[in-house]
């Protein structure tokens, strides 16, 4: 049977490699949105709707004109995954009206937020180096050894941090299933989980790792809203904010992936409750919200 399984690194470019990189998720942000204007424009002129195929069609046309012969630098694929993703986005949007659930349409991409670019194939992995197509190669940090075959490559950029994300396809056999070790495990605000098995029960205490920052959050919050608005002083605060929230989300993370995988690896059957998190979020007040999504419930639903 074929998995799927996601590895991300820290890439540890130089300064030319951080400026191509920086260059590419420009790049592809700005054909997204470029993109995106020419169906609404399309749309309210003339009642018809802009095809994908179309759309690729004419980055050939762009990169013969003047004004954007620059986007001959960066790979042609780049630029075609960043069409593809505003397809999905407007196919989504469409399949959630036809749900009739909330649509939420498409947004432009705004510099400086989940600055990103994806290679569909061409990149090359040799020791703790990553070969991206038209940038060359980049060290990173590999804390682990990659299985299996990269189907997609994508480099994200994090709080001024460059990371590498390779999906890759891994082809297992699927293991006889077991009952020997059956356990409950039900979550909560004062104990993060209580997990029940045949032998005992454990309680496991509730880290807090946002309310354990807060005053730090307050400080720097009301840092960023007394620096001028497009000012530097406002992005460096904006910065420093950024790294705190940053540092709780890993810290979050951490804790609740090594809880999963020891529980995962030490029992065969697990029965966890299953809890509307969005629906508890809006309907609770706000101090209850806030300590729900400290905890992390949706997240340690997911591992």
């Amino acid at each position: 049977m074929i998995f799927t399984k996601s590895y991300k690194f820290c890439l540890r470019p130089k300064v030319k490699e951080k400026m191509l990189c920086s260059q590419f998720a420009g790049a592809s942000r700005w054909i997204y949105n470029r993109g995106l204007a020419e169906r609404d424009a399309l749309w309210k002129e003339e009642k018809r709707a802009v095809s994908l195929f179309e759309q690729n069609n004419a980055l050939v046309n762009l990169k013969s004109q003047e004004e954007t012969s620059w986007l001959g630098e960066i790979h042609s694929q780049v630029l075609q995954q960043a069409l593809d993703d505003l397809n999905k986005a407007f196919k989504n949007f469409f399949q959630r009206v036809k749900n009739k659930e909330t649509p939420g349409y498409p947004r432009f991409r705004c510099k400086g937020e989940h600055d990103s670019f994806r290679y569909p194939q061409g990149v090359k992995v040799k020791g703790a180096y990553v070969w991206l197509p038209k940038i060359g190669w980049i060290k990173f940090h590999k804390s682990r050894e990659i299985e299996g075959k990269i189907k997609q490559t994508t480099v994200i950029q994090e709080n001024s941090k460059w990371y590498v994300c390779f999906s890759c396809e891994i082809e297992k056999e699927v293991a006889e299933a077991k009952h020997d070790s059956i356990v409950g495990i039900d979550v909560g605000l004062e104990h993060f989980a209580t997990i029940a098995s045949s032998e005992c029960m454990q309680e496991i205490e509730n880290p807090h790792f946002f309310k354990k920052h807060l005053l730090k959050i307050k400080h720097l919050s009301r840092k960023v809203s007394k620096k001028k608005i497009r000012s530097n002083n406002r992005l460096r605060a904006k910065c420093k904010l950024a790294k705190c929230h940053a540092t709780i989300r890993n810290r979050r993370k951490d804790f609740l992936h090594k809880l999963s995988t020891h529980i995962v690896k030490n029992h065969d059957v697990i029965v966890i409750e299953s809890l509307k998190v969005k629906e508890l979020l809006k309907k609770a007040p706000r101090y209850l919200a806030r300590a729900i999504s400290d905890a992390g419930w949706r997240e340690y639903c997911k591992c």
